[in-house]
């Protein structure tokens, strides 16, 4: 969890993180940031870092105050309407304490103090007079979650699985210090708690949903309501036209899980590698671990085409159908983490399978270097296809590959500070939100990049801030 607090600090604030110093207590404007994310697509707050990326920790005698006036504002109708059920998290980077929480995207429209507001980018912004808007998004709302689709009719005790509810709830208490509250829940108890039961407050339907269904259903029962989950996992390397070996996994996706891990372990070298610590660790199992998640969480779940994954002699290749938003190359630049299915993917970390939302684009791009020192390559069109490099060059070695690794990720995390400078080398009178469009990224963004290449001596500002220029002082 440390290290992906810290690779989510890295990034620095985007749509889906905000970053807040708290030095003398908790922010106040904390609450519009989990308004914000509330109705949007969900992030991260971090407190103990600021908007320059730069890890400033919380004072210790804070930290239990802080934590509870958080909790006990989530919880007050005055300030978030309606209200949720959210805490921070401590944990140590650097030496230094900071606490963080993920909020999900909710089904509801949600007010901060009678306000509504929404993530744009870096920013939350008021949108309470803005009707149309408001209607949209609630609209969207509606319609975007398959997953919560209420069957009345499904029997939790003659429908579901219950040894996989048991399963599910061992799974989640081996993943907390302490006791786990599905250890003491009824098996119905379980699912409303995990937003796998719910009730509709317009209608009064209640009963089991999809996303219950897809995770714990009987097979007939799953095939029944949803024929579309499944995945095709392919072997194909002296067949090309066919397959070596296939497995058609049809089943809940907790089976499908472990299947797609098994089939994928079968035909593909486990190479063991050193991480920056000197630990050795799998690359092969934690890629694996990653792209079966991607396909279980983030698939259009009622799509007609079917996930698939392929392994060929140099290649492994996982795809699932998908409603794009990039159409087109991911890089960690432009990649923005969206759960399609909020509650399946909640599961998940629940359990401990899942790490947290965006996550997995960072681990999956290290571990590709680590295992065979070239890049992945993530498309984001109809169908959304990782494509994991087999082959490696044997004349790289372990420190070849971690310096591979760490040089990669740091180099795309930092390039829009460079192509900010290349992009003022070419016209020093650009202004920033024309950088910020031909980049792709916010204004935000290009300001603290301006600020920092200032700074660092790169740039200095020559005239008004209306009819002056920027003077490029050195180039490297």
């Amino acid at each position: 969890m440390e290290e992906n607090i810290k690779n989510i600090i890295l990034l620095g604030e985007n749509v889906n993180t905000e970053l807040k110093e708290a030095t003398n207590g908790l922010p106040k404007s904390v609450f519009e940031s989990v308004c914000s994310f509330l109705n949007t697509t969900g992030g991260y707050i971090i407190l103990g870092a600021n908007d320059k990326k730069e890890i400033i920790g919380i004072k210790e005698e804070l930290i239990e105050k802080i934590k509870k006036d958080y909790t006990t504002q989530c919880n007050n109708k005055e300030v978030i309407t309606p209200t949720i059920l959210s805490e921070l998290h401590e944990i140590k980077i650097d030496g230094k304490i900071l606490l963080y929480t993920h909020i999900e995207e909710s089904t509801e429209i949600h007010k901060c103090k009678g306000k509504v507001f929404v993530r744009n980018y870096e920013g939350d912004f008021d949108i309470s007079d803005n009707i149309p808007l408001i209607a949209s998004i609630h609209n969207k709302k509606r319609k975007i979650f398959d997953e919560d689709t209420i069957y009345p009719y499904v029997s939790v005790e003659d429908d579901l699985r219950s040894d996989l509810i048991e399963k599910a709830r061992k799974l989640a208490n081996s993943n907390v210090k302490k006791r786990h509250i599905w250890m003491d829940m009824t098996d119905l108890e379980l699912l409303k708690s995990a937003g796998l039961y719910k009730v509709d407050k317009e209608t009064g339907k209640r009963g089991v949903t999809l996303a219950g269904v897809m995770l714990f259903g009987k097979d007939d029962i799953i095939s029944n309501i949803n024929p579309y989950c499944r995945t095709d996992a392919l072997y194909r390397v002296d067949d090309l036209d066919r397959y070596d070996d296939r497995d058609f996994v049809e089943t809940n996706l907790i089976d499908m899980y472990d299947r797609l891990i098994d089939f994928i372990a079968k035909y593909t070298m486990d190479r063991f590698a050193l991480d920056e610590n000197a630990r050795r660790v799998s690359p092969r199992n934690v890629m694996a671990r990653e792209i079966v998640l991607n396909t279980l969480m983030h698939r259009d779940i009622t799509d007609g085409h079917t996930s698939r994954v392929i392994i060929y002699k140099d290649k492994l290749i996982c795809e699932n159908p998908n409603s794009f938003r990039t159409n087109g190359l991911l890089t960690i630049k432009n990649y923005t983490p969206f759960a399609k299915n909020p509650t399946i993917a909640k599961f998940f970390r629940e359990i401990g399978y899942a790490d947290e939302l965006g996550s997995g684009f960072i681990k999956i791009t290290k571990n590709s270097y680590l295992y065979s020192g070239k890049p992945p390559i993530f498309e984001d069109k109809e169908m959304f296809r990782v494509t994991i490099p087999l082959l490696r060059d044997e004349k790289l070695d372990e420190k070849d590959l971690i310096n591979l690794a760490n040089d990669t990720l740091n180099d795309t995390l930092n390039d829009t500070l460079n192509d900010t400078l290349n992009l003022l080398k070419i016209n020093p009178n650009m202004k920033q939100k024309d950088i910020a469009i031909k980049l792709r990224v916010s204004e935000p963004t290009i300001k603290r990049n301006i600020k920092e290449l200032k700074e660092k001596g790169y740039i200095e500002r020559e005239g008004s801030k209306k009819t002056g220029h920027w003077k490029i002082l050195k180039n490297d």
